[in-house]
């Protein structure tokens, strides 16, 4: 039976102080506070309160957690399996609540293996005929998933989609999310259990927010998972969120918080790389423009202007005297015979601020989520990059047009 009394009530104020003093010392996580007050896993937590716990980082094998209240516990890196004894736990909204569905109906239903391994290893177009047969209510040919109910195939579709599987199967099921999760409950209950237990897998987590977000970036629950994710351990999964979120519309509809994410300084690193990407997709001469020292070959992402550097007069007198002495150098050793003042090739044009500024922002509007933040934050500057981007491009579609077929 739970017991819901104080720890004032239940334990000496002087223990109870020496209690908060040795949690104080350590960092916070579950798995260390658990170790400086000394408790015993496999007694200590049966009907116990962790309701919104924070697991993060924490090895739960051997954990009695029976008859605890569980309820909105949450985490990333958290490990778990069959030794964590759940039995009769309320796991309502936490990260635990689909594993232990899967578990139940592994344990109750002998098929289910069998069931399961056949959308595992199935032909992936076999297996998305079944989906749209069983999701759009059209005749099933497939005789063994015939045999699934109605919860028993929802269970399996939740456990393949945290599973490293073909893409197609993975497209097919984040499309039909909504038919196989009961709830608004049961959906928040698979994605934090995905994120729980996959949030090393850093592919997987890619995957989702790509996919989840561009299908259901429409969904509350989808959109501050999303947003959470912007905040993930791994800088690769960050910079994903981030793509994702810009790509769908998440990135504005939560501009503010997103942008106080996109701005720390822990996603410096995404933030250049973002820069270069559109810098390299839009040719070798934007490098100069993103590169304090000008340097066009080998570009190093601690060289790259950040965002705050990007229209700053003397970053921009900086980049011109550089990008003027790196020209001076190439005719020199091109024409080392020609007078000083004729070292500069005649088809060569001061780089002033003024044009750097312009191709700052053009790299600006050509990148990921620094588009939005650029058109909410200098929409004058933004408009004329994007126009003349598409002068740009229409510019040599008619060259193209003009050369001999």
């Amino acid at each position: 039976m739970r017991n819901d009394a104080s720890l004032q009530t239940l334990v000496d104020p002087g223990d109870l102080e020496a209690a908060f003093e040795a949690v104080a010392a350590t960092s916070g996580e579950f798995s260390e506070a658990c170790i400086a007050l000394g408790l015993d896993p496999a007694r200590d937590f049966r009907c116990s309160n962790l309701r919104d716990a924070d697991f993060s980082k924490a090895d739960l094998r051997g954990f009695d957690f029976r008859g605890a209240d569980l309820r909105g516990s949450y985490g990333a890196d958290v490990i778990f399996d069959s030794s964590t004894n759940f039995e009769g736990a309320d796991l309502q909204g936490s990260c635990f609540a689909t594993y232990y569905r899967e578990l139940r109906l592994f344990k109750d239903n002998p098929m289910a293996d069998r069931m399961y391994r056949t959308l595992l290893e199935g032909d992936p177009f076999e297996i998305s005929s079944w989906f749209h047969a069983r999701y759009r209510n059209q005749r099933e040919r497939h005789s063994i998933l015939k045999k699934a109910d109605k919860r028993t195939a929802a269970i399996l579709c939740q456990k393949l989609l945290a599973d490293d599987i073909d893409l197609t199967k993975r497209t097919d099921l984040f499309y039909f999310l909504r038919s196989f999760t009961s709830s608004r409950t049961e959906l928040h209950e698979l994605m934090l259990s995905i994120f729980a237990r996959q949030s090393e897998n850093t592919p997987l987590i890619e995957k989702f927010t790509t996919i989840a977000s561009s299908l259901h970036g429409h969904d509350s629950d989808v959109r501050n998972l999303i947003v959470q994710l912007c905040a993930a351990k791994s800088p690769r999964v960050r910079l994903s969120a981030f793509k994702a979120s810009a790509n769908t519309g998440i990135f504005m509809q939560n501009f503010e918080s997103m942008k106080g994410l996109f701005l720390r300084q822990e996603n410096a690193g995404l933030r250049k790389e973002l820069i270069l990407e559109a810098a390299i997709r839009l040719g070798r001469n934007h490098l100069a423009a993103v590169n304090r020292l000008a340097l066009l070959d080998d570009v190093k992402a601690e060289d790259v202007l950040d965002l705050s550097e990007l229209f700053e007069e003397a970053a921009g007198t900086q980049i011109s005297a550089a990008i003027t002495h790196r020209l001076d150098a190439i005719e020199a050793r091109l024409n080392p015979h020609a007078s000083h003042k004729k070292k500069i090739s005649s088809k060569s044009s001061p780089v002033t601020p003024a044009i750097i500024y312009e191709r700052q922002a053009e790299v600006l509007y050509s990148a990921p989520v620094l588009r939005t933040i650029f058109a909410r934050d200098d929409p004058i500057r933004s408009m004329a990059a994007r126009a003349r981007l598409a002068n740009r491009r229409e510019h040599k579609e008619k060259q193209k047009s003009k050369l001999p077929r």
